[in-house]
């Protein structure tokens, strides 16, 4: 599946990202200069979050024979991975970014949420994630430039909630 997707996603990118909203465009575009950051984002977290926008952004037409198989629960699970070092709480502030910008600006649009969960595996990994919450000024939006200032309201606008997984065990 992803040896079908990421020729796919190679070739939107190349189009311009077709179908996307303003707000991701935006996004796309702030994530790719290099002028914006002292240190630009790798390589992997770009890919990871095209895939991602692609999944859901992409015209319909454009995914023709890609189909996500479903775990039968309530919600469509899509996922990707990156390789120790390869910035994976960086790629989900920019996954939150994405959602609660989109949302906000555009509040009947099913596929954007501003709420959003964080399952951690342990105490240790869920403290380390304490930098995914917009307050204060080591917040990682801020830190490496998630999102262009204008949009930094509209992330405000976002509930972010960080827990480990034995939260979710009931009695």
């Amino acid at each position: 599946l992803v040896n079908k997707i990421r020729p796919r996603v190679k070739q939107w990118r190349e189009n311009g990202y077709p179908g996307v909203t303003g707000i991701t465009k935006r996004l796309l575009e702030h994530w790719h200069d290099k002028d914006a950051r002292e240190y630009p984002f790798f390589w992997c977290q770009l890919d990871a979050v095209e895939t991602l926008i692609w999944l859901v952004e992409a015209p319909a037409a454009e995914k023709v024979g890609i189909s996500i198989p479903s775990d039968g629960g309530d919600f469509q699970r899509i996922c990707t991975k990156l390789c120790t070092g390869g910035g994976k709480t960086i790629l989900m502030a920019m996954l939150i970014a994405w959602q609660v910008t989109n949302k906000v600006t555009y509040p009947q649009d099913k596929r954007f949420s501003k709420n959003v969960l964080v399952v951690a595996p342990g105490l240790t990994v869920k403290s380390r994630l304490q930098v995914l919450y917009t307050g204060g000024e080591e917040n990682y939006y801020i830190k490496f430039n998630v999102v262009p200032g204008a949009l930094y309201e509209k992330l405000l606008q976002g509930k972010i909630k960080v827990i480990n997984w034995q939260m979710l065990a009931w009695d």
